[in-house]
């Protein structure tokens, strides 16, 4: 509960300096600025809280929050509330992508992956050049289906390597995908492709190896 406590205040705090001013008449509007910032701020809390690892950090980090009746009701806030109150502000706003993509991803965070998927088909149709929001659709689409991928999942996946061809995030879920379907050979040229990636984190790379190595194995007859 600490860490969605985290990251519903960061995020509500982000969404009353954004969302709120844009709903306004006669305010200009530079969304490529904000949906980057408003998007950062929740999976910059996940992350902080990742590496802290301990109920005693994030206690630390309600520590340097805001005081008083304001502090309160943000820490109060879960990100289920939060995800409920854009959508409601978003009834309002059908063309804000940027709003559609943050609760298209606060649903997957907080594991409401079949409600994402109305979001997501908002924001894909307003943002159909961003490779990161097809493929966290593609994902989200698998998970709402009990982990299983579907030609939907497929045609999101090539879209976005049609746009960026080494985006790391479907090259994985295509080498998941031709690995379940017992395409070897396809599944270990994905795994190859990500490791050509500029400045691939270590960690990426060892499970890819790791993966092409298992893959050769099987088909080897699993000596």
């Amino acid at each position: 509960m600490m860490l969605w406590s985290l990251i519903g205040g960061m995020t509500l705090l982000a969404l009353a300096f954004v969302i709120v001013p844009l709903a306004q008449p006669g305010v200009e509007r530079r969304p490529v600025l904000i949906g980057g910032l408003v998007m950062m701020i929740p999976l910059v809390a996940v992350l902080v809280y990742q590496q802290l690892g301990t109920p005693a950090a994030a206690t630390q980090a309600r520590a340097v929050m805001p005081l008083g009746a304001l502090g309160k009701f943000m820490m109060d806030m879960d990100l289920g509330q939060l995800a409920d109150r854009l959508a409601e502000k978003l009834r309002n706003q059908p063309d804000n992508a940027e709003g559609w993509a943050l609760l298209a991803r606060t649903y997957v965070e907080i594991k409401r992956h079949k409600e994402s998927l109305a979001a997501f088909e908002k924001a894909t149709l307003l943002l159909p050049g961003d490779p990161d929001l097809l493929a966290d659709y593609a994902d989200a689409l698998a998970m709402s289906n009990g982990g299983k991928f579907d030609r939907k999942c497929t045609g999101l996946v090539e879209q976005a390597l049609k746009l960026e061809p080494l985006h790391n995030k479907s090259l994985m879920l295509k080498a998941t995908m031709a690995f379940n379907d017992k395409d070897y050979p396809a599944a270990i040229a994905a795994w190859e492709k990500i490791l050509t990636i500029p400045g691939l984190d270590a960690d990426t790379a060892s499970q890819s190896a790791g993966s092409i190595a298992e893959t050769k194995r099987l088909m080897a007859g699993g000596k």
